[in-house]
């Protein structure tokens, strides 16, 4: 007999078992995803990897490498909705959930401290240690001007307890700097400083540790080294130890396209004019040296980006005064200026790398907004093969058609592209059926057919319901009543 107070044994937790085989289909789905730049994907299915084995510290630096592309490629931070499959009872899903909402948003501090926290609850000490110093220099660069004491502790007491002491040490310093009268936080640091001296010299591995002190040391500055060169945004004045690095690498062999890549890398992060100018020219420089296109295409990324700042601060300026026609005429200019100027890259890329049909989609775009509507048609079909862009090729492809008047092509289109729709798309649905609703009804006018007015009619109900506010959604409904009305 089990007594009610007493809990049976087939009542407690199986322990959680690593599964290598089904990490490894994860892991090849993710890789394939990546291939096609489709980064977001490619992060949800190392997140499921995580689920099923997450001890594998190659895993998780495979998916830090594909969030700092997604993070490059300006993709967006997670929602509820690409969270929710992931989602389970266990710390090790908890974990698997905290990680993937931190690698789809890399600068935001408050998530990547939620993973740590998920890490030490799920037992996985050896990632949170990995993942330390990269959440360290974040953390850093995050309260360069803003001190936060409280944050500052929560981070160190995540850092203590994954054994990641020099991270703790650090932030124990930057608190003291803010409130040193402290004197608890003192005491700690001292002790915090005598289990950092322990993991160095290698007294607390089971051998004893091998080499001397120093060497060990030595091996933590190069760890740290390697760290600040990786990271995204480097602590407090790693940028300009990094730069050197990097500019005495390139210095001694520029030749070498790692060399070039690593110190225009650093350039850029300065975030300063001067170092992105010359970010610019050494780009250039090695396209004419070694003739390798994607530096060319590095250096009309820069070219890019100023642009668009320049737009940017254009907006701003009509955003202060928006009844300036001398601000609104400037902003116009510069639009049609950059659109020209993405063009222009954007053609050249097309015809360096023609398999590309990302580029073909980004081209498809900039030649709609140029009104160059047929043109952008036929960089849109051949985006449309590519699966992971199907949607959005589909849905400006049916704009094509639209704005040239055959809405009969345009409604397909944006059918295919409601087909092909995921989770990932649930932004995007509703524009699509909006878009959807309008060709219908004006089908529906041409053609004096009730049908189609009432298939808009059902479209546009739906929008109503889900969000009444959705640009002009009221005035379409009303429209739309009186054609069904009159069409019968």
């Amino acid at each position: 007999m089990i007594l009610p107070w007493k809990k049976n044994d087939s009542d407690k937790k199986s322990p959680f078992v690593p599964s290598p085989e089904k990490a490894k289909m994860f892991v090849e789905r993710a890789e394939k995803a990546q291939s096609q730049s489709a980064f977001d994907v490619a992060l949800f299915y190392f997140a499921n990897a995580v689920k099923v084995d997450p001890q594998d510290i190659a895993l998780h630096e495979a998916m830090y490498a594909c969030a700092k592309l997604h993070f490059a490629g300006g993709g967006k931070p997670a929602s509820n909705l690409d969270i929710k499959p992931l989602e389970g009872p266990t710390a090790i899903d908890r974990l698997a959930i905290t990680e993937l909402y931190w690698m789809r948003d890399l600068n935001n501090v408050d998530r990547a401290l939620d993973m740590l926290h998920a890490s030490v609850k799920a037992d996985q000490i050896a990632f949170g240690s990995w993942a330390g110093p990269k959440v360290f220099n974040l953390l850093s660069v995050s309260l360069r001007d803003k001190p936060n004491k409280k944050m500052l502790l929560r981070a160190k007491d995540l850092f203590v307890q994954v054994n990641s002491w020099e991270e703790a040490k650090l932030c124990i310093e930057k608190a003291l700097a803010i409130d040193p009268s402290d004197i608890n936080l003192d005491r700690e640091f001292k002790q915090i400083l005598a289990n950092r001296a322990i993991v160095a010299s290698g007294f607390d591995r089971p051998d004893g540790g091998t080499g001397n002190f120093r060497e060990n040391v030595r091996d933590l500055d190069r760890q740290r080294a390697m760290e600040e060169a990786d990271a995204l945004t480097g602590s407090a004045g790693s940028e300009d130890r990094n730069l050197a690095r990097t500019k005495a690498e390139y210095d001694a062999n520029p030749a070498v396209p790692d060399n070039v890549q690593k110190y225009c890398t650093a350039l850029r992060r300065m975030g300063t004019p001067e170092h992105e100018a010359t970010a610019y020219r050494t780009y250039l420089a090695a396209y004419e040296a070694l003739k390798e296109y994607r530096f060319r295409m590095a250096a009309g990324d820069i070219k890019l980006m100023r642009a668009i700042r320049q737009q940017s601060a254009a907006e701003e300026v009509v955003k202060l005064a928006p009844t300036d026609a001398t601000a609104q005429a400037n902003l116009a200019r510069i639009r049609k200026a950059v659109l020209d100027l993405q063009a222009s890259e954007y053609r050249e890329r097309a015809t360096n790398y023609p398999t590309d049909r990302g580029i073909k989609s980004e081209l498809g775009r900039i030649l709609y907004d140029l009104g160059l509507y047929e043109d952008a048609m036929g960089c849109l079909q051949i985006a449309k093969e590519e699966p992971k862009m199907r949607v959005a090729a589909a849905h400006m492809l049916g704009r094509c058609f639209a704005i040239s008047g055959w809405h009969a092509e345009a409604i397909g289109e944006f059918k295919d592209a409601i087909a092909a729709m995921d989770v990932t798309h649930a932004d995007r649905e509703q524009e699509i059926r909006y878009d959807l609703m309008l060709s219908l009804l004006e089908l529906a006018r041409s053609e004096k057919s009730g049908q189609h007015a009432r298939d808009a009619s059902e479209i546009c109900s739906s929008i109503l319901r889900k969000d009444i506010s959705f640009r002009d959604i009221r005035q379409r409904r009303k429209d739309l009543d009186l054609l069904v009305k009159e069409l019968g």
